[in-house]
């Protein structure tokens, strides 16, 4: 028996020796890691409710849930009162802790007299308060922009395009979370729907 084969029967075995070229030292740097497997198939995921299923290709983020329908409330009032229940639903609004900023008050026909007012400081004024959203804001509808806060006040006086009452009416309900409409509440669910 040679030496090679004389080994301690309690010690490690030898891993094969790779030959080296003389004098050369080996350079510590990255090793190959782990070689990828095949992909892990995907786990189905269930659907709960108001949440929609997630988009194919992006596995784990859901698709965005649709914006849920705003709370309306309406508050019967003729022509001569309307712009009075309004002002009162603001300060339901202001009383129960609503900041001025989240309130937006929209008219159908005629302006507000307070959007009447702050016009007079011109229109850019008039739209930076908008922006800023510090103050409830007043703008009559069809706007020339888009217009969102969280709670809104429709006061329905009238139409100052009366084709398109419904649609304007209809895209009142929906800029907020949060709908007081006051004015004819018949005239209102006619255009609407709204119960």
């Amino acid at each position: 028996m040679t030496a090679e084969n004389t080994a301690d029967a309690t010690s490690a075995p030898e891993t094969p020796s790779v030959p080296r070229p003389s004098g050369a030292v080996p350079k510590p740097g990255p090793r190959p890691g782990p070689k990828p497997g095949p992909p892990k198939p995907a786990v189905p995921r269930q659907a709960t409710a108001g949440s929609a299923p997630a988009k194919p290709g992006k596995p784990g983020k859901p698709a965005p849930a649709a914006p849920a329908a705003p709370r309306v409330t309406l508050i019967p009032a003729t022509e001569e009162n309307v712009f009075d229940a309004a002002d009162d639903a603001v300060d339901a609004l202001l009383e129960a802790g609503t900041e001025p900023g989240s309130i937006l008050v929209l008219t159908t026909g005629g302006p507000h007299p307070w959007q009447q007012h702050e016009e007079t400081f011109g229109a850019a004024q008039y739209w930076r308060q908008y922006d800023e959203g510090k103050d409830v804001f007043y703008a009559s509808l069809p706007a020339s922009r888009p217009l969102r806060r969280a709670a809104v006040v429709v006061v329905v006086n009238g139409f100052a395009d009366q084709d398109n009452a419904a649609q304007i009416l209809t895209a009142a309900l929906t800029a907020g979370a949060s709908v007081t409409v006051c004015g004819d509440i018949e005239r209102v669910r006619a255009l609407t729907g709204v119960a």
